[in-house]
This record gives structure tokens, C-alpha cells and sequence, in this order.
């Protein structure tokens, strides 16, 4: 799941333009191998269930009240907040049949949920002289759970191997920028999140050779 979204807004006041950049993106991924080992019949079950849910929310809003006289009065609000999170729960179960089959079951249960939020407010009004005052406000939340659960049971001499590499991050850019021309005047913010799972989750069951 690697979903992003920008959004430019653009408004014109006598001699000032304001431009406000957002720009979101999720990346969400997740890769399970399952690998047997072993010279005996077996039987694997495996039970995977993946539940990604990845949210944007981006508003802006940018208000002007000027009669083009006199200075301006600028200010600029910014919060940005990524979230990330993700769960991550192994359960395997290698028994033996009444066959002298072995059965290798594996249950894999991931839960990630990606949140970000980026608001821009503008606030443009007259004032004796030119003032400009920005406020950034940034706070980036991640975390990440793994719970193994590994049983052998029937006294099988069996090895498992459970290796499981995670990355979750949340990065956040927020720029504010005023620019003086000769004719007109420029506001730049530019706002930049990114919130990131990378997963990697390899079961490894080592039955050697085993002795029915």
C-alpha cells in the first residue's frame, strides 16, 4: 500500500501571493516466507491475515483582509502529525499425527495503521508595518509490537526460527518562506510527511532427519 497525496493551494491579494505545498505519503509493506526443513512427510498450515490501514487528512486554510495600504500582518499556523503503528503476532504449533505425519502450523497476524495529518492556516491582515510570524508544531508518533509464540510438542526434536525485521518511521519538513519582489510579494509553506512499515517477517522449521 504505498498511497500519497498533494495538494496546492494558491490565493492572490493585491501585491501578495500565497502558495501552500502539502505533500503526504504512505508506504505500507509487509513480505511473509515459510520455510520446512526436513526429510519426513509433512503437512503446513498457514494462516495469514494482514490488515493495512493508511489515513490523510490535509486541510488548508488561508485568510486575507487587506485594504493594500500600510504593511501587512502575516501569520502562519502549522501542525503536522504522522502516526505510525504496527502489531505483529507469530503463533506456530508443530505437532506430529497419528500417522507419523508432521503437522507444522503457523499463524501470522499483522496490524498496521497509518495515520497523518498536515493543517495550514494563513492569516493575512493590515498592520502598521510588515510583520510576518510562523508557528511550526511538529509531533511524530511510532511504535511497533512483535509477540512469538513457538510450541513443539510430542517431544519432536525440531528447531524453529522465527526472524523478523521491521521498520516503521514517521518523517516531517515544514518550510515558511517570504520571498520580497519588485512588484509583487511571495508566501511559501511547504509542508513534507511520510510514514513507513517495512516488514519482514521468515519462519524457518528445521526437522533434520528426523528417526520415526
Amino acid at each position: 500500500m504505498e498511497p500519497d497525496n498533494e495538494d496546492q493551494t494558491e490565493t492572490e491579494n493585491d501585491d501578495l501571493d500565497i502558495d501552500v505545498g502539502q505533500n503526504s505519503e504512505i508506504d505500507d509493506v509487509v513480505d511473509t516466507d515459510v520455510a520446512v526443513i526436513g526429510s519426513r512427510p509433512v503437512t503446513v498450515e498457514l494462516d495469514s491475515e494482514i490488515d493495512q490501514d493508511g489515513e490523510m487528512d490535509q486541510d488548508a486554510d488561508v485568510e486575507t483582509d487587506t485594504d493594500g495600504s500600510g504593511g501587512r500582518d502575516i501569520d502562519v499556523d502549522v501542525n503536522q502529525r504522522p502516526e505510525v503503528d504496527e502489531r505483529i503476532d507469530v503463533d506456530i504449533e508443530v505437532s506430529e499425527g497419528d500417522d507419523g505425519t508432521i503437522l507444522v502450523e503457523i499463524g501470522i497476524d499483522v496490524e498496521d495503521d497509518i495515520e497523518i495529518e498536515s493543517d495550514a492556516d494563513v492569516d493575512v491582515g493590515d498592520d502598521d508595518e510588515d510583520s510576518i510570524d510562523a508557528a511550526i508544531d511538529q509531533d511524530t508518533e511510532s511504535d511497533s509490537d512483535i509477540d512469538i509464540d513457538v510450541e513443539i510438542r510430542d517431544d519432536i526434536d525440531a528447531e524453529v526460527d522465527v526472524d523478523i525485521a521491521s521498520l516503521v518511521a514517521a518523517l516531517v519538513a515544514g518550510t515558511v518562506d517570504l520571498e520580497d519582489g519588485d512588484d509583487v510579494a511571495r508566501l511559501g509553506v511547504d509542508l513534507d510527511e511520510a510514514a513507513t512499515i517495512d516488514g519482514d517477517i521468515d519462519v524457518i522449521v528445521d526437522l533434520g532427519e528426523l528417526v520415526a
